[in-house]
């Protein structure tokens, strides 16, 4: 009778995660080091093992000499998660990498934008379970809502998403 229980809870979560979010962006910069093809292929290797979906590289559209930029230079690596690799990542997220940062008490209600979005950066890929190279690679999440322009601090709750 449990397993039923917990396979109708799960179902029933995972309802709440599709009606509430429409999707999540993981991108990280590499401009700094778009020099080194080692660099750019194990943060290229990280992301699509951690998201579990092949990235793609945002290029430079307009040169500026003070950043020693240049068109066609690659600028970032992002992914777009949805529908079901984006419930597996928000419940790997939520419920095991979130609770290993340390002293974490919750995200704090004002770093939610006006349209119920919320970003916010990992300061290193390690805290990810599945991930066992020593590379020093941050990232930023983006977690895009449906249309949430009230209430979606009690939307984001009831999903579980650790809020102050």
């Amino acid at each position: 009778m449990k397993n039923i229980e917990n396979i109708f809870n799960e179902k029933l979560f995972e309802n709440n995660i599709k009606f509430c979010l429409e999707k999540i962006i993981i991108h990280t910069g590499v401009a700094k080091q778009n020099k080194d093809k080692n660099f750019i292929k194990n943060v290229f290797d990280s992301i699509k093992y951690i998201t579990g979906q092949k990235p793609t590289f945002s290029k430079i559209k307009k040169s500026i000499s003070n950043f020693k930029s240049k068109i066609g230079e690659i600028a970032g690596i992002y992914t777009t998660l949805r529908k079901n690799q984006m419930i597996e990542f928000y419940k790997k997220l939520v419920f095991i990498v979130i609770p290993k940062i340390k002293e974490f008490k919750g995200f704090k209600s004002s770093s939610i934008d006006r349209f119920g979005n919320f970003h916010f950066g990992v300061e290193n890929i390690s805290v990810f379970p599945d991930f066992f190279k020593e590379i020093k690679i941050g990232f930023n999440i983006s977690i895009i809502t449906k249309n949430l322009k009230t209430n979606y601090l009690n939307i984001l709750k009831r999903i579980e998403f650790p809020i102050e």
